[in-house]
């Protein structure tokens, strides 16, 4: 008797745990879920219950992000996904620091191939003269001269959007602008966006890859553009790394251009 009543004991006990157990692992995956419920909300992709449950409208929702960000569409909250969602998963480690930018001697070294750098004397020596006349260098044509002002206001792009001035970044767009997946914006819109942006990533750097290359848009002084970056952003605690594709269709404006479409495609290496 005395057996068979600490059997029974023994049982409920691993009962007891085993069903402790599973409802620890299901708090943790329902808080998950219903914080991926309410990101994508917030993104205007899922409009049902934030109940931490699964169900088809948020199985929809994670695809439609998916697709979105350039992943596999698969409906499921992965850990690509939750940590592009911030849901505290990432796939970068969380001590890995960001790599150090390149220096340069001197801003012309930057225009200069590898070998020719050594040769460039220090900057407190002056280059020696020359008494003969260098030759003209040869005029651009009009298309190297477009291309070589187009590429300049990507870099410029970049660079600003490196920094904190929300009305500098702004400054780049015609508005109202086709913004990401977020249809058309106005300035209120997108100033709280980046906002938020610079809020979260306070250490961001991008790096233009390749050449920029441009069409003819479908209107007159319209341009279809397409670049790829390197991005680097980091927060106290997060950092990021990948590559993008990105597609404007910019305007002349006078001397300059402004933005009136812009995407973003994630890479895959």
């Amino acid at each position: 008797m005395g057996v068979d009543r600490n059997l029974s004991s023994m049982r409920k006990r691993v009962l007891f745990f085993a069903v402790l157990l599973l409802a620890t692992v299901q708090l943790f995956a329902d808080e998950t879920t219903r914080r991926a419920q309410e990101e994508l909300r917030k993104r205007n992709l899922y409009f049902g219950d934030i109940n931490g449950q699964t169900n088809p409208e948020f199985t929809e929702a994670l695809k439609h992000y998916q697709t979105r960000k350039g992943f596999t569409s698969t409906g499921k909250l992965d850990e690509e996904t939750a940590g592009s969602l911030n849901l505290g998963i990432a796939t970068v480690s969380n001590t890995e620091a960001l790599p150090d930018l390149p220096v340069l001697k001197s801003d012309r070294a930057r225009e200069l191939a590898e070998p020719d750098r050594a040769a460039l004397p220090d900057s407190g020596q002056e280059e020696p003269t020359s008494s003969a006349t260098p030759p003209a260098p040869p005029a651009e044509s009009p298309d190297q001269m477009l291309e070589d002002k187009i590429t300049k206001f990507v870099r410029d792009y970049l660079r600003d959007g490196e920094g904190d001035d929300v009305d500098l970044q702004l400054s780049y767009y015609g508005f109202p602008i086709q913004y990401f997946d977020h249809g058309k914006a106005g300035r209120e819109f997108v100033t709280t966006d980046t906002r938020n942006y610079i809020k979260r990533w306070p250490q961001r750097k991008y790096e233009l890859i390749g050449p920029v290359k441009f069409m003819s848009g479908k209107n007159r002084g319209e341009f279809e553009v397409e670049f790829t970056i390197d991005f680097k952003v980091a927060s106290e605690d997060r950092r990021a790394h990948g590559k993008t594709r990105n597609l404007w269709t910019i305007q002349e404006d006078r001397e300059h251009f402004i933005i009136l479409m812009i995407n973003e495609q994630r890479l895959h290496d």
